[in-house]
């Protein structure tokens, strides 16, 4: 049965729009079928701020693989891509995470879903709100145009212009 999914895509090492045009067939053979994609935003380094700036988008996808499949592909896609992690909010090639698994609230070591840190970066809800303002956090029970409206990160997030 496919779920419902969104991930968020980053990157600020190479040519950013390059290597999103490069993971979007990926994500489509060894993930799901992409359902939405938001505009590419430009956004400020977040965490470690003393390197390039972002882009990032938001894609809805539907997929038959569990969350722990589905963060393993997406950990091989971004290795396949050039990703090498060293630390955390690092410079990278490409970021991808899982930002919610249909309603599933997931709590081990290695996953979290929803994300984390989802209603502290606008950089996530600006552009998942252009896709899915009305989608509900099942941990804060807000939808997305809520948490944005009351997210703390005063970043400039700018639509690229294509």
């Amino acid at each position: 049965m496919a779920t419902n999914i969104y991930l968020s895509l980053g990157g600020n090492l190479g040519n950013t729009l390059e290597i999103f045009k490069k993971v979007y067939p990926i994500i489509e053979k060894k993930i799901g079928v992409i359902l939405r994609y938001s505009s590419i935003y430009r956004t400020k380094a977040w965490g470690n701020t003393d390197q390039a700036d972002f882009l990032n988008q938001v894609i809805q996808i539907e997929s038959s693989l569990s969350p722990q499949e589905l963060l393993q592909k997406l950990l091989a896609i971004e290795s396949e891509l050039g990703r090498v992690r060293k630390q955390p909010w690092e410079a990278r090639i490409i970021d991808l995470d899982i930002l919610f698994y249909q309603d599933q609230i997931i709590q081990e070591s290695h996953l979290q879903i929803p994300h984390p840190y989802i209603s502290q970066r606008k950089f996530v809800l600006v552009p998942l709100a252009e896709i899915a303002p009305t989608w509900v956090h099942p941990i804060l029970e807000k939808d997305i145009r809520t948490l944005l409206d009351e997210c703390p990160d005063q970043s400039l997030v700018t639509p690229l212009e294509l």
